[in-house]
């Protein structure tokens, strides 16, 4: 109840009402309006304006879009010259990340409030640091064409992990910008059947005037990840000298002899977005002091409202599939009609989703007069969502409710029907006080009675000639559970839960001071109803609360050619069973960075990441979710030292590295598991280059 009252009162006094949608994925941590310019240190808040002399000064600019009404603000662009070796690598997604070894294998944070909510396919979930999602996506304005192509390789012609990443776009006059941009991802994976296929690719362009505006996008997806399951006996990792009885040291010794769950199994996902947003600008010409050439008064459009629409379609298919011989016996529960079925050797489950949504708003413009100190905005979303699972019967024996599946090719259709009004108020000018809120509640529909409200504040004050920030956010949110939480049906596991709402309250707050490099951070997350994946691999919900508390510090030091970053959070859940986390996880970065004939600037050093031992989750093949631990295998995951030693170099619009990963392996006690069962790759040479063309 404390939480609860904390959180009205922050509300009260800030006025601050937001909310992000849980379909997209929304993190914990509000959207912030008054950090546009955070990624651009010479272009301060005051510079925002669309006629901004420093923005239109840059030869190109990068935007990120806010969550369904389309507001773009100003994003950072990867062209650093540290560090970029680490940019490369699963870790450097968070601080603390579990996942299968592979770049674009399955992933999680284990950072609790770096977790967004779940989205209503969540099949998709594990792999969202490679999908493209209306937040996340890149939008441009360019004055000539620009290109930036990634390539990175690590490991021999068998185990070899390759990626290559580019973008090409360009404007045609001022107000038109089109391009592309494609990822794919090969991994033959260092164990055996952990090699996965990653293909995306977009499209995109964008249309800017002084009265109407439009960002639109195409994309696609195509994910294949062969599944293993994990290792069988940890000891090839953890006791390489004397695994198992009738010890083999060529298995000891060669990573893909060492035994696994599974040798032929897979889960393909596969995605398609469509989306456009678009504002129409109703204003007035304000006369400007300056003259044109011909003398005449020169004159600027001021926008005062602007009618919105964003459009957003959506179509998600997942495959499972196995021809491994005896995979029933691996699993509790069986729903294969083992009588009638086409191929008893072969589990073939298919499940697809799509959703279509259209959101309508209207806004009053900030800024457009002296006195006006913020902007309204009042929306309405109405959203379709249509599922489709395998199908079931009742048994000959007439005994109800035990259901089989018949054939994948049998399936039910579930279609729900959202709609959602919400209000955004936001002041994003001036450096004294600047906030955002959003507030949004389903009116009608499968999620009636949804709300989110969230809120944050922002100041920015000047301490020893240099900017101090102080943050504040917290929100209020009492939402569905996501779909196939509430329904799943498939080879060996089935259910359709009556799940209650999940309501979540928070409240944090940051301090960042650019004079000593140092950030600081803390919240504090209560909730009631949490859902999570048993130890059977079956959704539960939680009755009662559960408290989660988190403290953050980053703290960089440079002197001179040396430089050294580092960055600690301490995690408690109150119910580590159900809800189990590192209690710390850290980051350490030590370097030596120089230029060598005035142009080529070289870094050396080490990086290390660690956290302290915990139960980590088991990435379970069948559901595509990390689940508790399986009864009877429990082992701990951490306290192992990653340490990865590095040499970047960056040539003019080029940056290339090597890298040499996991070398901790080699003489710290091998025990580098990132998820239960699921080790890190061992000790490899990683390399790559990145090439930017815009001159």
């Amino acid at each position: 109840m404390k939480y609860y009252l904390f959180i009205l009162l922050f509300l009260c006094e800030t006025v601050t009402m937001s909310a992000q949608d849980r379909r997209e994925g929304g993190g914990r941590g509000s959207f912030s309006l008054a950090n546009l310019s955070s990624a651009k240190k010479d272009i301060p808040d005051s510079l925002l304006a669309v006629d901004s002399a420093a923005l239109k000064s840059k030869r190109i600019i990068a935007y990120h879009l806010t969550p369904l009404l389309g507001e773009p603000y100003i994003a950072p662009l990867d062209t650093g010259r540290l560090n970029y070796a680490n940019s490369t690598l699963v870790e450097s997604k968070s601080l603390a990340v579990g996942y299968q070894a592979n770049v674009g294998s399955a992933a999680q944070t284990r950072m609790f409030f770096e977790r967004k909510e779940a989205r209503d396919f969540i099949f998709a979930d594990p792999y969202d640091y490679y999908i493209t999602t209306p937040e996340n996506a890149y939008f441009y304005d360019t004055k000539i064409p620009y290109t930036d192509i990634m390539y990175t390789t690590a490991g021999s012609s068998q185990n070899k992990d390759e990626r290559l990443k580019g973008t090409l776009t360009l404007n045609f006059g001022k107000k038109i910008n089109i391009g592309g941009d494609l990822d794919y991802i090969y991994s033959r994976g260092h164990y055996e059947s952990n090699g996965n296929k990653l293909l995306s690719y977009r499209l995109f362009g964008s249309y800017l005037s002084d009265k109407y505006d439009l960002y639109a996008y195409l994309s696609n997806f195509n994910f294949i990840n062969k599944e293993n399951g994990g290792l069988t006996n940890d000891r090839y990792i953890t006791n390489p000298d004397n695994p198992v009885e009738g010890f083999d040291s060529k298995r000891a010794t060669d990573t893909k002899a060492f035994p696994v769950r599974f040798s032929d199994t897979w889960n393909r996902v596969r995605g398609k977005q469509y989306f456009f947003t678009q504002r129409y600008n109703l204003g007035f010409e304000r006369e400007l002091d300056e003259t044109d050439e011909e003398g005449n008064a020169k004159k600027v459009f001021v926008p005062v409202s602007s009618i919105i629409h964003t459009f957003e379609y959506k179509d998600n298919r997942r495959h499972f599939g196995s021809g491994d011989q005896g995979i029933d016996t691996c699993y509790v529960d069986h729903f294969i009609d083992t009588e009638n079925s086409e191929n008893k050797q072969v589990v073939e489950d298919r499940t697809s989703y799509w959703s279509l949504s259209n959101t309508l708003g209207l806004s009053l413009r900030e800024g457009f007069q002296d006195w006006v100190k913020f902007g309204l905005t009042a929306y309405i979303n109405f959203e379709k969502r249509r599922f489709k699972l395998p199908a079931a019967y009742d048994t000959e024996d007439g005994i109800s409710g035990t259901q089989i599946l018949v054939t994948p090719k049998t399936q039910q259709i579930y279609d729900e029907f959202s709609s959602f009004i919400g209000a955004e108020l936001s002041k994003s000018q001036g450096r004294l006080l600047t906030f955002n809120a959003r507030g949004e509640l389903g009116l009608f529909g499968s999620d009636v009675g949804e709300l989110r409200v969230t809120g944050n504040l922002q100041t920015r004050f000047t301490l020893f000639k240099k900017d101090a920030v102080i943050k504040a956010d917290a929100y209020i949110k009492n939402v569905n559970p996501a779909f196939y939480v509430r329904h799943f049906h498939s080879s060996f596991f089935w259910w359709d839960n009556d799940f209650k709402k999940i309501q979540q309250v928070y409240a944090g707050g940051e301090i960042n001071l650019e004079s000593t490099k140092t950030k600081l951070s803390a919240g504090v997350e209560s909730i009631q109803n949490y859902i999570f994946f048993n130890h059977k691999g079956y959704p539960e919900q939680k009755n009662g609360n559960i408290q989660v508390i988190s403290a953050r510090l980053k703290q960089d030091l440079k002197y001179r050619a040396f430089g050294w970053e580092n960055e600690v959070a301490y995690q408690l859940s109150s119910d580590k069973e159900v809800l189990p986390l590192p209690q710390l996880s850290l980051y350490t970065n030590m370097y030596v960075a120089f230029k060598l004939a005035k142009v080529l600037t070289i870094q050396l050093g080490a990086n290390m990441y660690y956290n302290t031992a915990y139960y980590a989750p088991y990435y379970e093949p069948a559901t595509q979710q990390f689940q508790l631990q399986r009864p009877n295998e429990q082992a701990k995951v951490g306290n192992y030292p990653l340490i990865n030693a590095y040499a970047n170099f960056h040539l003019k619009q080029a940056r290339f590295f090597v890298m040499a990963y996991n070398l901790s392996s080699k003489f710290v006690d091998p025990n580098y598991f990132s998820l239960s069962h699921y080790p890190l790759d061992p000790m490899v040479l990683k390399m790559g280059v990145a090439v930017m063309f815009n001159n």
